[in-house]
């Protein structure tokens, strides 16, 4: 089974009496248990794919299918999802530990299971050391861990990320995207991965979508894309990074 599945698929946001197309006959597919990054400039629908899988678009036109059901039937709530934004968003009055294990407390998961998960998932994303202070004592770096760690702690079927590594700079949005990969490894969900950035696309993805005006463009393995590029997104990518890495070889 897919565990998402666009079919012909468009989406438009309402402007005063007009209506305005983000996304335009999609046809898409995640496998279960696949990492895949859709990667497109600002304004290519990358956020409005993400907002139409959690059920929060009104005006649609085509399917939209998760884990078999269509979309107007689930219940995202109810759903073991996570969603990962740039903007974090973290509870400011209690410490990285209640944080974290918020979504288990909802859950009502034991307090003997709760330590045992936290101090697990804390210790992968290398936070362990934080638990007891609050986000304002926290990096931004640190605050995205605590938010990677929030995500996984329910073990989640589903985890989406919006553009989370946005704000961070590149050094440690490296890191977070190896931990982002660990995450994977570690316990195996569907990872849907949003990004402009090329490089973090590539960097991640089993496979990778270019999206370029609501409409995807091309679709394949890293190693596909390099070979074949066919968008201009793409193409203009590879060009300037062969002629980098020529100008660091005359250097």
């Amino acid at each position: 089974m897919e565990a998402i599945k666009f079919e012909n698929f468009s989406c438009y946001y309402k402007h005063k009496k007009d209506f305005i197309k983000a996304l335009d006959g999609v046809n898409l597919s995640v496998h279960n248990g696949e990492l895949l990054v859709v990667v497109g400039e600002s304004g290519s629908g990358k956020s409005t794919l993400l907002k139409c899988v959690l059920g929060q678009c009104s005006y649609v036109d085509g399917q939209l299918f998760v884990y078999g059901q269509p979309i107007e039937q689930l219940n995202v709530r109810t759903k073991n999802f996570a969603y990962v934004h740039q903007n974090i968003t973290l509870y400011p009055h209690i410490t990285v530990y209640e944080n974290i294990a918020f979504p288990l407390r909802v859950m009502g998961t034991s307090q003997k299971e709760t330590d045992a998960r936290v101090s697990e998932v804390a210790s992968k994303m290398g936070i362990d050391w934080l638990l007891t202070r609050k986000p304002r004592q926290l990096s931004v770096g640190q605050c995205q861990r605590v938010a990677l760690a929030r995500a996984v702690i329910k073990h989640p079927q589903l985890i989406l990320f919006d553009e989370p590594f946005a704000n961070i700079d590149p050094l440690k949005s490296g890191e977070l995207r190896q931990l982002v990969r660990q995450i994977h490894k570690d316990y195996n969900p569907t990872i849907l991965f949003v990004t402009h950035n090329l490089q973090e696309a590539f960097a991640l993805g089993d496979r990778i979508v270019v999206l370029e005006q609501g409409k995807v463009s091309e679709a394949g393995t890293p190693k596909q894309l390099l070979q074949n590029p066919q968008s201009e997104l793409l193409k203009g990518y590879i060009n300037e990074t062969n002629s980098a890495d020529e100008t660091n070889d005359i250097g």
